[in-house]
C-alpha cells in the first residue's frame, strides 16, 4: 500500500510523517536514499504496516513551499 506523507519532524534516527488525516508514523531515516527535510512530501510504500520505501515528491513539495512564500509575503505586507 502507497501513502502520502509529509515530514513534521525529526526526533534522532527517526522521521515524524503525517498523512492527510494528520495521523503520525515513525520511520527511520536510512529508508531514505535522499535527503530528507522538515515539510518535504513523500509517497511511502508499506507492506504489512512496515515501510519499505519512499519516493521524494518534488513537485508537491515546491508546490507547498511557494503557497507558504505567498502566505508569509501576503502577512508582511499587511502589517506595514
Amino acid at each position: 500500500m502507497k501513502k502520502k506523507l509529509q515530514t513534521d519532524r525529526f526526533e534522532g534516527d527517526i522521521a515524524v510523517l503525517f498523512d492527510m488525516e494528520k495521523n503520525l508514523y515513525d520511520v527511520p531515516k536510512d529508508l531514505f536514499g535522499f535527503e530528507l527535510h522538515e515539510g518535504d512530501y513523500l509517497e511511502v510504500t508499506f507492506e504489512n504496516g512496515v515501510p519499505v520505501s519512499a519516493v521524494f515528491l518534488a513537485e508537491e513539495t515546491e508546490a507547498a513551499r511557494q503557497k507558504i512564500r505567498a502566505l508569509m509575503a501576503k502577512m508582511r505586507r499587511k502589517k506595514m
